[in-house]
């Protein structure tokens, strides 16, 4: 998978590549940034690709190139596309160079996928809940949505909690009431981490979260994504900049590989 791309040299490109069995790899493509050969239309952001590499030093190079699924829907939606970037700078930022990453790459397809998909998932944000959830687990850094990250205490889903991510995940009344961060969240946001963290990516569509809910489940799992890689993803900010609705044109590149889950429903999230 294709998570970036920038400029490199006068008339070369720089790719950050996602690999199940290498992890994360920075690569060149040659003369792709004039747009011109057969790797210009290829080397692009969310493009699944298949790659012959040869090794260099600090940096690969791209010597083939073969596209394997591009999305359908990124480039007519600025949301979605804002939302794959997320995706994307999100697995940047949990994988290491060189190292077994499967668990991410099939977390970060599917989140694609979803974001791709507005006939299943209506609201992208939805998407992303469990996208943030799933590749920070499959990474190892899960919150503790289960019971108390202080004290082990079991914390009822039908009631206010706090989410600490200096604590690690959701604190009891107790615990929370002498954290002075994190964000205070409700029952039904609560219920809302605990279905997403459990669920696949097919039980996604059956989600239906109300403004409150997603936006109390969206502020929780951005403090805890900061707090794991030490820094706020810049992309969030061009998400919480845009409104909310209806699709919003956009002049994007083609990117990644969207395939439609297929179990849809009504669940309340």
């Amino acid at each position: 998978m294709i998570l970036r791309v920038q400029p490199f040299a006068e008339r070369d490109r720089l790719a950050t590549l996602l690999a199940p069995d290498r992890g994360k790899i920075r690569a060149v493509a040659r003369g792709a940034q004039r747009g011109r050969g057969p790797l210009a239309g290829v080397v692009q952001p969310f493009v699944r690709a298949r790659l012959l590499l040869w090794e260099g030093r600090s940096l690969d190079g791209i010597s083939q190139a073969e596209v394997l699924a591009r999305p359908s829907h990124l480039d007519r939606d600025l949301r979605r596309f804002a939302a794959a970037c997320y995706l994307c700078e999100l697995a940047d930022g949990l994988s290491a160079e060189r190292s077994e990453a499967s668990g991410l790459y099939a977390r970060l397809l599917q989140g694609l996928w979803l974001v791709d998909a507005p006939e299943a998932v209506p609201e992208p944000e939805v998407a992303l809940c469990w996208a943030d959830l799933a590749l920070l687990t499959a990474a190892g850094f899960g919150p503790e949505l289960g019971r108390c990250a202080g004290c082990g205490a079991p914390v009822g889903s039908g009631e206010p909690a706090r989410f600490a991510a200096a604590a690690g995940g959701l604190l009891c009344r107790a615990c929370g009431a002498g954290e002075a961060g994190g964000v205070v969240v409700s029952g039904s946001a609560v219920r809302a981490l605990r279905f997403l963290a459990q669920a696949d990516a097919r039980q996604v569509p059956r989600v239906r979260m109300g403004p409150r809910t997603l936006a109390e489940v969206r502020a929780a799992l951005g403090t805890h994504v900061d707090a794991v890689l030490g820094r706020p993803l810049r992309s969030r900010g061009l998400l919480e900049a845009l409104p909310r609705g209806e699709a919003i044109p956009a002049a994007a590149p083609q990117a990644g590989a969207p395939a439609r889950p297929a179990d849809r429903g009504a669940v309340d999230g």
